[in-house]
This record gives C-alpha cells, sequence and structure tokens, in this order.
C-alpha cells in the first residue's frame, strides 16, 4: 500500500488509509468554499485587503477577523493540497 507514491506505514490498514484520503478531500472542499465566499464577500484578493487593512482602511470587525480567517483558510488549503502531492 502506498501514499502518493511513497510507502504507509505498515499498520495503516486500507480501511483507515480511505478514511484519511477522505476526510483530506472533505477537509479541501470545505476549505476551497469557504475561501470561495471571502473572494464573493470582499471582491478582491486577500493580499489586497491585508494591504488596505495595513493602511489602516478597512474595520477591526469583520475585516480583520475575516482577513486572518481567510489566511488560515489559504494556508490550510495549500498544507492539504501538499500532503497530497507526491
Amino acid at each position: 500500500m502506498s501514499i502518493n507514491g511513497m510507502p504507509a506505514p505498515p499498520d495503516l490498514s486500507p480501511e483507515t488509509l480511505h478514511h484519511l484520503l477522505t476526510d483530506t478531500q472533505s477537509r479541501q472542499v470545505l476549505l476551497t468554499a469557504k475561501i470561495r465566499q471571502f473572494d464573493e464577500r470582499y471582491e478582491t484578493s486577500l493580499e489586497l485587503l491585508e494591504a488596505r487593512l495595513e493602511r489602516g482602511e478597512g474595520s477591526e470587525h469583520p475585516d480583520w477577523e475575516d482577513s486572518i480567517e481567510w489566511r488560515t483558510g489559504v494556508e490550510s488549503l495549500t498544507r492539504t493540497q501538499q500532503m497530497q502531492s507526491p
């Protein structure tokens, strides 16, 4: 059994591997949807929103909180995609 071409740990059952892969795919779908919501809400990129906030433009609530959640989602999605890459 292998994960992205790498040998899986010997004590990892096929069922556990299936659940891990399914969970990872579900997480990716959820993160992508959340990022899309922020894209639509702010009609700009995360980087431009962050730059605007750094200049003191925008409000603490919800702009700062959203930017933090958005950044966390982007970084989590990147890590999730990297785990799936060979």
